[in-house]
């Protein structure tokens, strides 16, 4: 006994379509037979970020998920720079373990400033030890440790650390803006001589 030969015309089937009413209210793609709403909602970048920070803080709507409900307990971007009110920069702690040592907590920095200014004092004459810490990642803030020879004061050996950075960070501005404008006129001249030719 044979089995009968489909044709090739026979053998395809026809689209299985959706209902009538879901082609009416909402966009349907073939293949996938999951509605799509046609409904999109536009909002401007500050209701965006008023909607963030209010899914953070668990005021947003639930969802249409089961589930537990995650709490996002992400600090606000603006707290890692900004001071609280009353907050200081930096608190100077006196080691008493050591002969001219202190610690200097700074709030609202990382390490890039520390390895800075850990990088300048090492290099101070009268600075015998320097070191920092950042007791969590977490948190903006970090512990450098100085220890003196007895002729300057720790504060004193960071004080004029801190100055010497900033001098040093002027003057690589004011070369990496020479050298970039001298680089944009070099390619405008070049330019203009492809241009001419």
């Amino acid at each position: 006994m044979s089995s009968p030969v489909l044709s090739p015309a026979s053998s395809k089937r026809p689209p299985k379509l959706p209902p009538k009413d879901l082609l009416e209210a909402e966009i349907y793609i073939p293949g996938i037979m999951m509605p799509f709403s046609s409904n999109f909602n536009f909002t401007t970048a500050a209701e965006a970020i008023a909607k963030d920070r209010a899914g953070r803080r668990g005021v947003l709507p639930t969802s249409h998920r089961e589930g537990p409900r995650q709490v996002d307990d992400r600090p606000d971007v603006y707290e890692a720079i900004l001071l609280a009110p009353g907050e200081n920069k930096i608190d100077v702690e006196v080691d008493t373990r050591l002969p001219s040592a202190a610690i200097f907590t700074f709030h609202k920095e990382d390490h890039t400033l520390a390895n800075m200014l850990r990088t300048r004092l090492l290099k101070t004459a009268h600075v015998i030890f320097a070191a920092y810490r950042v007791p969590h990642p977490l948190t903006p803030n970090f512990q450098l440790r100085v220890q003196t020879d007895g002729e300057v004061t720790p504060r004193d050996a960071v004080v004029n650390a801190c100055q010497a950075l900033i001098k040093d960070l002027g003057i690589l501005s004011r070369e990496f803006t020479k050298e970039y404008e001298l680089r944009k006129m070099a390619n405008a001249a070049n330019q203009q001589q492809n241009i001419g030719e």
